[in-house]
């Protein structure tokens, strides 16, 4: 099937990636024993499997989730590797999954050629339409997240902002513009809520995370240490404690925020991988799908304080 030609210049830029970029760090994880550090476990999911995992995430039951955009798949994995392959739904459209999202015992898949939102039982079942994004003109989002409370956010490519939507699926913000400046956008790809009710867009274009309130308003970026620059950070996720982490495909890296926002730690530098989305989960995991091994990475989180 052929690749929608808005999130064309994306895929592409990342399968460039996925085939080779400098490391900028030689480290796994921090050096001070009172900040967050990350340890790879001997686990790797759906090797052999998976052939371009876009989305992640976790559900409140351990079970990892993977929208296979190549593949036209949503996988489920459980703790020891085996795999579900989710029901291919009965639509008028193609089926492209970009992104993944779990509430409770529902799980969203985002599926692009579609334009909509598609609900599913935790168990793999379709069960029906959630949100039809052609009711809404000119919205075409290309990432989804669960929140709290219901809530979802999600970013759009073509219009350069991002959606929190109710639990009712109503628009309670929906904020941003094309450019550079504070609260601009340039190809927002993926938006996240962490900490006290902050928000994190990943932005592919300009190069950066920018922070927002839980109002939508401006507040921040998240920088490195040392002076380093991101290179084109496609994805972002909360963790425990108001942690923030970032896939970055184009330094082959996954950047670690404490609740502050200091960059306090860097996971890959020793390795060849190409993080393409990062999921961090209740029970002190870090998943991470690797576009060069077509796999998703398991690590240990040591918070501090745990």
């Amino acid at each position: 099937m052929k690749t929608p030609s808005i999130l064309s210049c994306v895929l592409f830029c990342v399968a460039m990636f996925a085939g080779g970029a400098p490391a900028q760090e030689d480290s796994t994880s921090a050096v001070a024993d009172d900040v967050l550090r990350a340890e790879r476990l001997d686990i790797i999911l759906g090797a052999g499997e998976l052939r371009e995992p876009l989305g992640l995430a976790v559900d409140d039951r351990g079970f990892v989730l993977v929208a296979d955009a190549m593949a036209g798949k949503v996988y489920r994995y459980s703790q020891d590797g085996v795999s579900l392959a989710f029901e291919a739904p009965a639509l008028d459209a193609g089926f492209y999954p970009i992104d993944v999202a779990a509430q409770g015992t529902r799980v969203y898949v985002l599926d692009y050629a579609g334009n909509r939102i598609l609900r599913y039982e935790y168990k793999g079942a379709y069960l029906d339409v959630l949100l039809d994004f052609s009711l809404f003109p000119r919205m075409k989002p290309v990432s989804l997240t669960s929140s709290t409370g219901g809530r979802l956010l999600t970013t759009d490519l073509e219009n350069h902002n991002i959606t929190v939507w109710s639990p009712l699926l109503d628009i309670e913000i929906s904020t941003g513009e094309y450019g550079w400046a504070d609260g601009s956008f340039e190809k927002p790809v993926k938006a996240a809520l962490f900490g006290d009710e902050k928000i994190a867009v990943a932005e592919f274009g300009n190069s950066r995370v920018q922070i927002l309130g839980g109002s939508g308003g401006f507040e921040g970026y998240a920088v490195l240490s040392g002076g380093a620059e991101m290179g084109s950070p496609r994805y972002v996720c909360g963790g425990l404690d108001g942690y923030l982490f970032v896939a970055d495909p184009g330094t082959g890296l996954v950047y670690g925020f404490s609740p502050s926002l200091e960059h306090v730690l860097t996971i890959g530098g020793g390795e060849d991988i190409r993080p393409s989305a990062v999921a961090a989960s209740w029970d002190y995991r870090l998943y991470i799908a690797d576009l060069k091994t077509r796999s998703i990475l398991v690590y240990r989180l040591d918070y501090p304080g745990k």
